[in-house]
């Protein structure tokens, strides 16, 4: 209930058009941190890029803020990612889109590289999907240049860098996992997040929760993963930086019981960027942080 008052209040705040302070330089809002790193990659320092989830965010369960509202009120553009990633939040941006220049990612992914969670419903963690992901700023690059033409140049080279980033950590990042053995090539998570990261990159895929971290996992989905976990002699499960442990903790202890012994082989970038200061407060990092970790905790010692 309190989750849809204060959507109520947004609606209400945009729909009278606020007066607030007009920013010193233009503004784009982005839905989540993830994608407003890529966005201040593209348009560098100039223009300013805010994201209205921060750090460790999970959009999933994200409740908008009434301070949200100054933001979307001074944006020139808002982005939002899509596939229903933002829950109610997409009513929010199609409302806004009547009068602001609103850009769905998902708009722009690769049909083709679209993955079905159930059917009818589209896997919302697309960036795991790290090429399709890029070539989906393609497009939204050359709508940013409509709309400030003077940067056009500056745009497009910093794009092509980014690309060129993110293709090569992709090539780099398949030959590294390859080093695992195919029989211990499984990635074991929270939630139904790494998809389209095992897509990429060559690797297995298993979960406890489904795509969404607001659908509790029942005892039967402990069981079969923990009977999965023992008969596959996995050795590692990774937890998530914007979701709690306490999940996998339960696995962890339930295949101890069937006297097989699993640990957690680090901590993984999911549904947000982390802190600045570390690898993973950044998209390009945040793959290699994701690479290296998955990398450690699978390899044969």
């Amino acid at each position: 209930m309190k989750y849809f008052a204060i959507i109520l209040v947004l609606f209400s705040f945009l729909s009278c058009r606020i007066q607030t302070d007009k920013p010193e330089k233009e503004l784009i809002v982005c839905s989540t941190s993830i994608i407003a790193d890529c966005v201040k990659e593209i348009v560098g320092d100039k223009i300013e890029v805010v994201s209205l989830m921060g750090p460790g965010v999970d959009p999933h369960a994200y409740n908008p803020r009434p301070s949200d509202v100054k933001y979307l009120n001074n944006a020139s553009v808002i982005i939002y990612s899509g596939f229903h990633l933002e829950g109610k939040m997409a009513e929010l941006f199609e409302r806004l889109s009547e009068r602001k220049k609103v850009i769905e990612v998902a708009h722009y992914f690769d049909q083709s590289a679209k993955i079905e969670a159930d059917p009818g419903i589209i896997d919302p963690h697309i960036w795991f999907r790290a090429t399709a992901w890029i070539d989906a700023f393609e497009p939204i690059t050359l709508e940013l240049i409509d709309l400030f033409p003077a940067k056009s140049k500056q745009f497009n080279t910093n794009y092509q860098i980014l690309k060129k980033r993110v293709y090569a950590i992709s090539k780099a990042g398949k030959k590294l996992l390859e080093e695992i053995p195919i029989e211990s090539r499984v990635l074991i998570t929270s939630h139904d997040a790494f998809h389209y990261f095992g897509k990429e990159f060559g690797i297995e895929v298993k979960a406890l929760q489904g795509i969404s971290t607001t659908q509790e996992p029942g005892v039967k989905d402990v069981i079969g993963l923990v009977d999965f976990i023992v008969k596959r002699k996995v050795k590692a499960l990774f937890v998530e930086h914007s979701v709690s442990p306490k999940a996998i903790q339960t696995v962890i202890y339930s295949c101890k019981r069937k006297g097989h012994l699993v640990q957690v082989g680090g901590l993984l970038y999911s549904d947000a960027l982390g802190e600045k200061q570390k690898l993973g407060g950044s998209y390009v990092g945040m793959l290699q942080h994701n690479i290296q970790t998955i990398l450690l905790g699978l390899k044969e010692k």
